[in-house]
């Protein structure tokens, strides 16, 4: 099924959403300071993500992709403890660019609904 064209315009809206989000991640990259508010742009970004994802097809998995996030939501919390903040920013930078390169075919998925089988017995006939 295809997308109409004003759903096909709101995903790209999203898809420009998450590369806004990750421009402003990366300007905070460097700042340990910033770890709460570069945190909630990647959860943004994973929601804009799952949204997207539910109107098209990806060959990214998505579910990996979350994993991803959350350790390196890990490392930059183990950073923040040992009081260095080396390897995060690159982390971050190599999430961000990932995350902007997810593609999606805009076509609607199948919508398929599983009907179950009914005992109709009620409406045999039966014969005396």
């Amino acid at each position: 099924m295809d997308l109409t064209e004003a759903e096909r315009m709101m995903l790209v809206k999203k898809k420009e959403e998450i590369c806004g989000l990750t421009l402003q991640i990366l300007d905070m990259a460097h700042d340990r300071q910033k770890k709460l508010e570069i945190k909630k742009n990647f959860t943004t970004i994973i929601s804009l993500l799952s949204q997207i994802a539910s109107y098209s097809h990806t060959k990214h998995n998505l579910t990996e992709m979350t994993k991803a996030i959350s350790l390196l939501f890990l490392m930059m919390d183990e950073e923040t403890i040992h009081k260095t903040w080396q390897t995060s920013p690159y982390a971050i930078e190599f999430v961000c660019n990932f995350v902007n390169t997810v593609r999606f075919d805009f076509t609607k998925k199948d919508l398929t609904i599983n009907i179950p089988k009914m005992d109709l017995s009620i409406f045999k006939t039966s014969k005396s």
